[in-house]
């Protein structure tokens, strides 16, 4: 009995880890590509700026894009990746066949130069320029992305700091591993091994107060808006990850009353809740999207 209920238990964090790690993504409901959430057919857009333009600070850099498709406008987008940082000429409004802007006299054909002013400050930057259907609500378009590199700096990594600066990383981890072990070994040997499940559960059901407490205390929460918190993205993965956690606080607290009054079923219940709610939002705020959690 021992045996299956430890396999069940493997079994179940082995499902939720696989499910995240194949399935999550953070825009859900609309893939992993710009393909399946905009049809690109029919449009193209090219650019005569090299793979990686490099530039110096508040200097002009110059390149022409060229667009095809039907009912075509081409467009610098304000606000996308790194566009609103430079002074983006001849416009950051649509251009279509109509416009002063287009060069090229040839119908379902578009032909811009590009004059941009880099930033004051050394850095790599990405100029993201679309090429799409004008008469289109739902906006069909291909895109372009150009690196403009002030300063020489090296290309840009991933930001570990999201993750190692984050108290998740040294209380809710070690949380974690001291609650499953504590539950792998009273599946092994409960008689044996109760007493450092105990401890070891309650330690994780310790750390892991620590850690919220903190993390209101001196956390960033008061400087988020409201609105932030219940948006469409939070709503998706900050919110859910607090419910877990709470639900995994609650639960644990349960299962140390039970246990200390031999309340085996209840305890052994309430334990499971918490082990598979505190994995569900550990995994929820380090594998899917950890720049929209707090705690």
């Amino acid at each position: 009995m021992k045996k299956k209920t430890l396999i069940l238990f493997v079994a179940i964090i082995g499902l939720i880890s696989l499910s995240v790690v194949l399935y999550g993504t953070s825009r859900p409901g609309y893939g992993d590509t710009h393909d399946a959430c905009h049809d690109s057919t029919g449009y193209s857009i090219v650019t005569t700026a090299p793979g990686e333009i490099q530039a110096t600070i508040s200097s002009t850099v110059e390149f022409n894009i060229t667009a095809t498709g039907n009912n075509l406008f081409v467009q610098a987008i304000s606000g996308a990746k790194s566009n609103s940082l430079f002074s983006i000429l001849p416009t950051t409004e649509r251009i279509n066949e109509t416009s002063i802007y287009d060069l090229d006299p040839a119908s379902n054909s578009i032909l811009v130069t590009f004059n941009l002013t880099t930033p004051n400050e050394n850095g790599y930057y990405t100029i993201f320029i679309i090429a799409g259907d004008d008469a289109s609500d739902q906006i069909d378009f291909e895109y372009i992305e150009i690196i403009v590199n002030v300063g020489g700096v090296a290309a840009p990594g991933f930001d570990w700091s999201i993750i190692l600066d984050h108290l998740g990383l040294y209380l809710g981890l070690p949380a974690l591993i001291f609650l499953t072990l504590g539950t792998a070994l009273v599946l092994v040997n409960e008689n044996k091994f109760v007493k450092t499940h105990g401890i070891l559960a309650g330690g994780s059901w310790v750390l892991t107060m620590v850690n919220v407490v903190v993390g209101i205390i001196f956390g960033n929460i008061g400087e988020i808006p409201i609105t932030s918190w219940f948006g469409a993205f939070p709503l998706i993965y900050h919110i859910p990850h607090i419910i877990l956690g709470a639900i995994g606080l609650v639960t644990g607290f349960f299962s140390m009353l039970f246990g200390i009054a031999a309340e085996r079923k209840p305890a052994l219940i309430t334990g499971y809740i918490t082990l598979i709610s505190w994995w569900s939002a550990f995994i929820l705020g380090y594998f899917l999207n950890p720049n929209l959690l707090l705690l």
